[in-house]
């Protein structure tokens, strides 16, 4: 059973999930390179780590959520230098299958564990403990972590091995991001044309999900106020993000020779969709 629990990356996401392991039953230890949000996690009931290794030292399952492969990488190799044998490492951030592969083999050296565990939803749908959850990994591996991922999850899927997880959230975004797109165009015609939004939106509601209603509706209130800095912040990063996953499909589909021009075109117009300025993608 599981008792001893860590978390890696505290940021948009990473907070409210870490967050949402305190207070119950786990011992959890925190760290991330912002004090303060350690801080406020403390209040909440985590114990503050002084580094990557000591919260590798401290748990039984790690979960680990920052920005890309490079720092997922960097983040299990602490890890490993203090981690017991056996101990879990779950991957929250959107990368690569092949990292994925690389820090498997990685932790596998050290007879530990590491697993996809993808994420999807928004910081909202974490704060609500309402998120899904995309999982690569042994079955014995995730039903282990099953209870760690429930204090965050609405919907758990077991994709398969070890990357089956990523695979699927790559797929989820680039579907996600497609969409949004078309939602955008259909908003931005109806408003020339005359139709109120809320119309629009009645008639897509069939087919429009909640986080899509919240991304339009940021979208809009930064489009009429593009000096909110806070707002222009937010979706300059979510565009970067956004970039970067698309990047991800695009390199998964050309291993597998799959021809995707849709995601081809849709990549380069991730400014568009997030309505900022196109030079800060640079």
């Amino acid at each position: 059973m599981v008792e001893r629990v860590g978390f890696i990356g505290l940021g948009d996401m990473g907070w409210p999930m870490a967050r949402n392991l305190c207070g119950g039953s786990f011992d959890v230890m925190v760290y991330d390179l912002s004090a303060e949000l350690v801080q406020e996690l403390q209040a909440e009931g985590a114990r503050a780590a002084s580094s990557t290794q000591d919260v590798g030292a401290h748990s039984q399952v790690v979960g680990v959520c920052v920005v890309d492969d490079a720092a997922s990488e960097t983040v299990v190799e602490q890890l490993l230098k203090g981690a017991a044998p056996d101990t879990v490492i779950a991957i929250h951030g959107t990368v690569s299958p092949d990292a994925i592969a690389r820090m498997a083999e990685r932790a596998r050296r050290s007879q530990c564990h590491v697993i996809d565990a993808q994420i999807t939803g928004g910081r909202p749908r974490a704060l609500e403990r309402q998120l899904r959850y995309m999982v690569g990994g042994d079955d014995e591996i995730v039903t282990r972590c099953r209870p760690v991922f429930e204090t965050s999850a609405a919907e758990i899927t077991h994709c398969g091995p070890v990357g089956m997880g990523s695979i699927a959230k790559i797929c989820n975004n680039l579907v996600q991001f497609q969409a949004w797109m078309a939602y955008v165009e259909a908003d931005l015609i109806a408003a020339k044309a005359g139709l109120a939004r809320e119309k629009l939106f009645e008639v897509l509601a069939w087919i429009m999900n909640d986080n899509a209603r919240t991304f339009l509706s940021v979208r809009a209130a930064l489009v009429e106020n593009p000096e909110n800095e806070m707002l222009k912040e937010r979706f300059t990063s979510a565009m970067q993000l956004a970039q970067k996953d698309l990047s991800l499909a695009q390199e998964l589909a050309k291993e597998r020779e799959v021809p995707v021009p849709g995601t081809d075109l849709a990549r380069g117009h991730m400014a568009h969709l997030f309505g900022v300025d196109p030079q800060e993608s640079a």
